[in-house]
């Protein structure tokens, strides 16, 4: 003898069935922003390493002196571009672009 499922048996499976699918798509969420929060911070740390490098690795800069020596030195770039076409050319601060796909 079978027994047939009440309509009320099937939405109580379908509600949990949806409830897994959900719980499913934020753990999908979280781990894609995850993946990508880990690749920002590799690609910053890699960044970061080769601009210290290019500065002068021996110096034990401040953040503060850091960045004035890297704002002096785009300043300095831009300056002696600036007769050329400035397209790609990043100046200090605000004006550097993002990525399409990086956030703050």
């Amino acid at each position: 003898m079978s027994t047939r499922k009440t309509t009320a048996q099937k939405i109580a499976e379908a509600q949990a069935k949806k409830q897994e699918q959900q719980n499913e798509l934020k753990r999908l969420l979280q781990q894609q922003k995850a993946e990508e929060n880990k690749a920002k911070t590799k690609r910053h740390t890699e960044r970061g390493a080769i601009a210290e490098k290019l500065l002068d690795p021996k110096a034990q800069l401040t953040n503060e002196e850091f960045q004035k020596r890297l704002e002096d030195i785009l300043k300095a770039y831009n300056s002696q571009n600036q007769n050329s076409q400035t397209n790609g050319i990043i100046s200090a601060k605000s004006d550097i672009p993002k990525a399409e796909n990086e956030t703050e």
